[in-house]
């Protein structure tokens, strides 16, 4: 996932707190709801738009590329 465009360290560790592991976990998911979710585990406003949608569309976007992928 360090290899996304905008995911560093502190993503990462952000969606970890969700249940979120690889990359695969985020196949189908949406970039707003997964904000809201890391946001309510949190329990404060520790995301919000732009950056952390984007760096989310971008983590979904490579977990479609990599699923799409032959193996």
């Amino acid at each position: 996932m360090l290899d996304v465009p905008m995911c560093g360290e502190r993503v990462i560790m952000r969606l970890e707190s969700i249940g979120i592991e690889r990359l695969s976990d985020l196949h189908g998911r949406d970039a707003h709801d997964l904000m809201h979710e890391v946001n309510i585990e949190a329990r404060r406003e520790i995301w919000r738009p732009p950056l952390a949608i984007t760096a989310l569309e971008n983590l979904i976007e490579a977990a479609y590329r990599e699923r799409e992928s032959p193996a």
